[in-house]
């Protein structure tokens, strides 16, 4: 029995993967804000939600009250209402502007990579970026699928404006290596001393750095 349950079970440890985007320290800042107001506003959503659900406790008790608690219970009622209605909105509101900068980052490309200059190990390569560290290099860049790839670096440096490179990642930059199948383009550049990896799906638009 021992040695049958012993074939049965297999245990396996897997390496946890992360993966890692690039993003501005303005970007940072607009999710924290934005964050933070939605959270007030949750929370004072929550407060008037809290009136509502008092004033109708209050009102089926069944105690006989004046005419004017009444009316002002009726009106706290609508009061708390509307309330709900707009700070629910702006809850959503800040809420959607954090998932849209979130979805931002995310769509700059995948950083599969990074490692200071230093670390770099072509120090060819490295040499040539020293006298101006801020201005965009393209080491190489690569747009394949698992059977086929072909070389754009060539394509995409030309296509670097005032140390800015924007396109798109598709089958105009060099051609087809792989007809009906989705390609990806990797991409390896330094900028500002550092050297960085990216990866885009087909289709995608390309902004580095």
């Amino acid at each position: 029995m021992s040695n049958n349950s012993d074939k049965l079970i297999k245990s396996e440890i897997k390496g946890r993967r992360v993966t890692y985007y690039l993003t501005t320290e303005e970007d940072l800042n607009n999710i924290k804000s934005n964050s933070v107001l939605g959270e007030t506003f949750t929370v004072l959503t929550s407060l008037a939600i809290g009136g509502i659900i008092s004033v109708l406790i209050t009102k089926a008790t069944k105690i006989e009250l004046a005419v004017e608690t009444q009316n002002l219970l009726d009106l706290l009622k609508c009061v708390f209402i509307v309330a709900t209605i707009i700070f629910g909105c702006f809850t959503a509101y800040f809420y959607y502007k954090s998932f849209r900068i979130i979805e931002k980052i995310k769509g700059s490309g995948i950083v599969t990579s990074i490692k200071s200059v230093d670390q770099e190990e072509d120090t060819e390569k490295v040499t040539e970026i020293k006298p101006d560290k801020k201005k965009l290099k393209i080491i190489e860049a690569t747009y394949w699928t698992p059977k086929a790839k072909l070389d754009v670096t060539e394509e995409l440096r030309k296509q670097i404006v005032d140390n800015k490179l924007e396109t798109v990642a598709s089958n105009d930059i060099k051609g087809d290596p792989d007809v009906g199948t989705v390609k990806k383009l990797s991409i390896r550049y330094i900028f500002n001393g550092i050297t960085v990896a990216k990866e885009f799906t087909e289709n995608s638009k390309v902004v580095i750095p």
